[in-house]
């Protein structure tokens, strides 16, 4: 079978000019030193110019002759050449700005002339309840938040006398305090130990030895007269955790019931519909947000707003009531000498009060034959009159043991003298 002649033609040419573009490429002018013009290298130190090949001068560097363009398989099968490199300088960029330092947090601003001054006492948590208080009343001219907190402190961490102790010395340094909020016990779930040996969490010792703690807290603020609002503890993620809060919440409100301070439970602010612990809830706007931290027990800032929303309501009546009675106060009427003195009766039978005036019988409604007529399909609505639309749930802080024993079956830790309690008394 016989060739194309096109082919045949290509086969004989093709040689050619591959040998005939290297031979271009090598005789070349300018070719680079050190061969000369017949390939061998010049003799040491020759100052023949004939030595060295066209440009070159010996002990001068020239720029080699660039490349005649000889043979290529690119313009062979219609593809055109990549261009030369640019031998432009490259540009010079102006260089970025340095980026601005990060701006400093906003300081607070001290409020030396503020009629009221909140100072809130406790740990860790105390610290979130006190910055949310702090926000709440960061355009109020009138109301100073003083922060005194120990984040890692507790009732039962160190003596008895500590937390009185501290109180006392932030008071008499200067501090002026118009009421305080205490938030503590969040790390108070410890074993306490005494003369007479240890004693776990929630026995009957241990909580005897929490309420004196609490009462003496509390007695410091009684002894100078200044109000007390002591805010509960919030639920926390771990369950056996929340149980154990839960019983101590009921220590914290006896004894701040009984030592004449608010007690302010948030308890229903911090858990979902079940009475669960939540991370997530609405905030103080209705918005939904995340209120507690990642370990289950901290605040966010959104938290922290939440938490103070609680006891703002018990610190607005405090200060009204303070205002109030300032105002409404009678000052003594002066007499003669500069001296201020009350009224002296005139007889002994204008000193003593009068009788109180006999009560008036009550008379007690009749109570009628039959009863109202009720419907059996009769829609159920509230005290205000609007449909019930869902089942009424509970609040506070026994709801959590509540729904642990109607809903899993869980039953609540035994009491000391309840009929449940089967543990041996002790030896």
């Amino acid at each position: 079978m016989r060739m194309p002649c096109a082919l045949r033609h290509l086969l004989i040419v093709l040689p050619l000019l591959l040998v005939g573009g290297s031979l271009s490429a090598w005789a070349q002018p300018g070719y680079p030193p050190p061969y000369g013009p017949y390939g061998q290298p010049p003799p040491p130190g020759s100052r023949d110019m004939r030595a060295y090949p066209p440009g070159y001068y010996p002990g001068k560097l020239v720029q080699p002759a660039q490349p005649q363009p000889g043979f290529s398989f690119r313009r062979l099968f219609g593809v055109p050449d990549e261009p030369p490199p640019s031998s432009r300088k490259p540009v010079a960029r102006p260089r970025r700005p340095a980026p601005p330092p990060a701006a400093v947090a906003r300081q607070e601003k001290p409020k030396t002339n503020a009629a009221t001054q909140v100072v809130v006492f406790g740990d860790a948590l105390a610290g979130a309840a006190g910055q949310g208080i702090a926000d709440l009343y960061a355009d109020s001219d009138d109301v100073a938040v003083v922060r005194k907190t120990k984040e890692e402190s507790g009732l039962l961490r160190a003596d008895a006398e500590e937390w009185p102790k501290f109180i006392r010395e932030v008071l008499d340094g200067g501090q002026k305090a118009s009421l305080v909020v205490v938030m503590l016990g969040s790390k108070d779930r410890i074993s306490f130990k005494d003369q007479n040996g240890d004693h776990e969490p929630l026995s009957p010792a241990w909580r005897e030895a929490y309420r004196q703690r609490i009462d003496g807290v509390l007695r410091t603020f009684k002894e100078r007269g200044i109000p007390v609002i002591w805010i509960g503890l919030p639920p926390m993620k771990n369950e056996a955790m929340s149980e154990d809060l839960v019983a101590m919440n009921e220590i914290f409100q006896e004894s701040v019931h009984r030592n004449g301070g608010t007690y302010v439970d948030i308890w229903p602010g911090f858990v979902d519909e079940d009475s669960r612990y939540t991370a997530t809830g609405p905030d103080i706007d209705g918005q939904p947000a995340k209120l507690r931290s990642s370990d289950g027990v901290s605040f966010t800032k959104a938290g922290a707003r939440k938490l103070a929303h609680f006891a703002d309501t018990e610190i607005k009546r405090i200060i009204s009531a303070n205002q109030v009675g300032t105002a409404n106060a009678v000052p003594p009427r002066p007499v003669e000498g500069g001296t201020e003195t009350s009224p002296t009766p005139s007889s002994i039978e204008a000193a003593i009060p009068a009788p109180p005036e006999a009560a008036s019988p009550v008379s007690l409604p009749s109570k009628p034959l039959i009863g109202p007529v009720l419907p059996l399909n009769r829609p159920e609505v509230t005290p205000s009159g609007t449909l019930i639309s869902s089942k009424p749930k509970l609040s506070g802080d026994q709801v959590y043991p509540i729904q642990r024993a109607l809903r899993d079956g869980v039953a609540p830790s035994a009491r000391p003298g309840r009929a449940d309690d089967f543990r041996w008394p002790p030896l």
